[in-house]
């Protein structure tokens, strides 16, 4: 388990359950992607951002900014102990992500019904800086509880 990912208040299972799960995500892996905490309906989100991931000016491609929005959105309804699926999203750019630089990630669920769920995620940069706002529904599994 990973001992730098804080618990703000989910139940203890819940939290060991999304951190196995997390350990063996090949995307959040690729990514360089590490969660930093997880609370009812919340999670924290860090990226390194590689140059790897950055087009011609030297800033992240707006795809892996989308792709941790939206692992930040999702972890934040399985922290809330309801898992589902993307239906939709849209991310809002506000400033560039620099290569070489390491981003924050805070997803939080707005509403979850029966069916389905809103969140949404703010990105911001090593400076504290709002880089991008995200907004997603979700269908939620009816195997789950809610």
């Amino acid at each position: 388990m990973n001992t730098e990912t804080q618990n703000l208040g989910i139940d203890e299972q819940l939290f060991r359950d999304i951190l196995s799960t997390a350990e063996h995500n090949t995307a959040l892996h690729t990514m360089g992607i590490s969660i930093t905490y997880l609370g009812p309906g919340t999670a924290g989100l860090k990226m390194f951002c590689d140059p790897k991931f950055s087009n011609h000016m030297g800033s992240i491609h707006g795809a892996v900014i989308a792709g941790l929005i939206d692992n930040a959105m999702g972890l934040s309804m399985e922290a809330s102990g309801r898992r589902g699926v993307t239906l939709e999203m849209s991310v809002n750019y506000i400033a560039p992500v620099m290569e070489n630089t390491v981003v924050t990630a805070e997803g939080r669920v707005v509403y979850a019904g029966k069916k389905t769920a809103v969140i949404e995620a703010s990105l911001y940069t090593e400076n504290g800086e709002l880089a991008a706002k995200g907004k997603g529904t979700f269908y939620l599994r009816p195997d789950t509880n809610g």
